[in-house]
């Protein structure tokens, strides 16, 4: 694990400082933001075009020798996210490394200072090919083709193999789509080694820091074991066995002693906490960190010093616990020039002395600044959405509440800045729904609604990650009763604080969050004025019966979570929202996407059907070219055209009464 490690584990933490920095940023960007502008489309609304068109710089990544930058730009004709090389020394020959019209790259990464290999799927099908380009300007080489792979067939970059100049390590699942195998992959001619057989069951594999697999994880039903080997030839052991909902025990990283591994477990607390484990002895070893409110998060490492920095964890907001004095002296010292912002580094060079900086906040999408750390300097680099006023934007407030059955939920909420008295309310529960939460930051969504006088809240109702085993736990085979309670007892809690109008609430969520828009429109029909359903699951039998064949072998786990669509055929039934269509009141904004995988299109027509039977009101969105949500900026654009529409009908204040003659 190299240099992509050290970026993964220091991403949203941030790093370096000291004396005071010395700051430039008032000399312009060293790119003109402006190179990259997406195309203007003036039949979409100013602020559509704001907050959904592609950022015009993202990604941006340092070379390992800190020479140039990678990034990703709109490109001007297509809207197309391409690559483009930066060029720190003489920003006028920064240039486009591609130029694919179709789809969009995903993300990227440098091979060495001379070529960068990068990501695309095919109309969003989960299929992820690998393709490598040099800086040089010669063509794009197809490593793996994601135009010519199955649904969800995919290639996954394990690990760089910094020693290997024209190879990486990557996770594919060819043989069996349910299991991956391990390669190494030449990035010059797309050949491919077997560096690790999947025999059965093994659903992901872990490299130590030189690039050799030394751990996977197997699953077969709800029973799950770590496993282990000294080396590329030994044999494999087993260091731990579990059988789903029994507390965790998961490997993280293998220290630079090449012995100690990095754990993160609940046993024996309800947290999960982070230990060091021996692998020669299977002992668990001393506590790393351990959080008595939420659970440990993940690691940060200097491979350059070869050893452990720091941890995170996540409470309302992410935060670092440094274990290395010098490091956290320096990070006070860059966060001193950016009060109340979060400081991010997103790049580092190999010697680990040029990085770039993300500083963002819940108000502001974010500032890219170059960091040199001999120098202790700061210089200004790019704004990825230049036209964004931060003082205009809606500040994200964290919030709790108590349930009707006694349990703490934590949330945020979004009020348009300046409001006075009750305002309309969005209810945004996100998607998942096990093991994943909502956090604060800049949410383009939740802009967007505030700027036309909504406010948003986002619920991180049991069953959702981070909050530890029972409250993860409290949600099994609670869809659509106590975790849609949540959502509901948050909406009262809102509107009891005075944040919003009981008159005008309406609901919008994505994958899980637009089965619970659905569950909210059936099961409490009488609370919402209108919702919208995006890539959402209406009938859980069907999710089970068209589930993505990758999903497979954690079907027995899902079932526990769920409901098993066999044995408990009422209890699912009662929490599919396609069965209580009749009980709609109000209108909804249905959206699909034509090859989504997971929640396939059958979800959102049998609701079409349902509700013409029925004659309710809806409004209806299919694009053929997407997936599990719409990544293409025509799409975006249009879709929240007509979403900004669609609330404006049922949020928009009630027409003045006339007055008496």
């Amino acid at each position: 694990m190299r240099l992509r490690h050290l970026i993964t584990a220091l991403l949203a933490s941030a790093l370096l400082s000291g004396p005071a920095i010395a700051v430039d940023y008032k000399k312009g960007p060293l790119v003109d933001p402006a190179a990259g502008a997406a195309r203007k489309d003036d039949s979409v609304a100013p602020d559509v075009e704001l907050f959904f068109k592609n950022a015009k710089f993202g990604a941006v990544t340092l070379s390992p020798d800190g020479r140039y930058a990678g990034a990703l730009v709109g490109a001007k004709e297509s809207g197309r996210r391409n690559l483009m090389l930066v060029d720190l020394v003489d920003p006028n020959k920064s240039r486009f490394l591609t130029n694919l019209k179709e789809t969009d790259i995903q993300n990227f990464f440098w091979k060495g200072n001379e070529r960068i290999v990068f990501t695309l799927d095919s109309d969003g099908n989960e299929s992820l090919g690998l393709y490598s380009v040099g800086i040089d300007g010669k063509p794009i080489k197809v490593l793996i083709d994601a135009k010519k792979l199955e649904t969800g067939r995919s290639a996954q970059t394990l690990d760089e193999l910094e020693d290997s100049p024209d190879e990486i390590l990557i996770q594919f699942n060819l043989r069996d789509v349910r299991y991956p195998d391990v390669y190494r992959l030449n990035i010059l001619n797309g050949k491919q080694t077997m560096a690790a057989r999947n025999e059965g069951d093994i659903i992901g594999w872990f490299p130590d820091r030189k690039g050799v697999i030394r751990g996977a994880v197997k699953v077969k039903g709800r029973n799950s074991e770590v496993l282990y080997r000294v080396s590329a030839d030994a044999p494999w052991q087993s260091l731990v066995k579990s059988t789903f909902p029994d507390a965790t025990w998961s490997p993280m990283a293998m220290d630079h002693d090449g012995r100690t591994m990095y754990i993160t477990t609940n046993i024996g607390h309800d947290k999960a906490a982070i230990y060091k484990y021996d692998t020669e002895t299977k002992t668990q070893g001393e506590l790393v960190y351990k959080n008595d409110k939420v659970d440990a998060g993940g690691l940060m490492f200097s491979d350059k010093e070869k050893k452990l920095i720091g941890v995170t964890y996540q409470d309302d907001k992410v935060h670092r616990v440094y274990f290395d004095a010098a490091w956290a002296s320096m990070m006070k010292g860059l966060e001193d020039q950016f009060p109340g912002q979060e400081v991010a580094i997103s790049s580092i060079t190999k010697d680990e002395n040029l990085m770039t900086v993300a500083v963002f906040s819940d108000t502001d999408p974010g500032t890219a600044y170059l960091y040199d750390r001999s120098k202790n300097s700061l210089k200004f680099l790019l704004r990825g959405r230049p036209d964004i006023d931060a003082k205009k934007m809606s500040p994200m407030k964290p919030f709790e509440f108590v349930t009707r059955d006694g349990l703490t939920v934590h949330g945020y909420i979004t009020i348009p800045k300046d409001a006075k008295g009750p305002v309309p309310l969005i209810v945004n529960p996100h998607g998942g729904p096990f093991g994943v939460r909502d956090g604060w930051g800049f949410n383009p969504e939740h802009q967007f609604f505030a700027q036309r006088g909504y406010a948003t809240m986002q619920v991180n109702y049991r069953g959702s990650g981070g909050y530890g085993k029972s409250f993860e736990d409290a949600g099994h085979k609670k869809w659509g009763r106590e975790m849609q309670h949540d959502l509901t007892d948050a909406v009262k809690w809102a509107i009891a604080q005075g944040h919003a109008d009981a008159n005008r609430v309406c609901i919008y969520g994505a994958s899980y969050g637009g089965y619970a828009t659905m569950a909210g429109m059936t099961f409490t029909p009488e609370l919402y004025k209108c919702g919208v359903n995006y890539v959402g699951v209406t009938d859980i039998p069907l999710l089970f019966s068209s589930m993505p064949k990758y999903w497979e072998p954690q079907k027995d786990v899902m079932k526990f979570q769920i409901g098993d669509p066999e044995t408990e055929k009422q209890l699912l039934f009662d929490a599919s929202p396609l069965n209580f269509v009749q009980n709609i009141k109000a209108p909804i904004f249905i959206v699909q996407g034509g090859k989504d995988p997971r929640v396939v299109r059958k979800h959102a027509e049998y609701l079409k059907s349902a509700m013409d039977k029925q004659d309710k009101p809806y409004e209806w969105l299919l694009r053929e070219n997407e997936g599990h949500g719409f990544r293409k900026e025509e799409n975006r654009l249009e879709l929240y055209t007509r979403m900004g529409d669609f609330f404006a009908k049922f949020l928009a204040p009630p027409p003045a009464a006339n007055p008496a003659p």
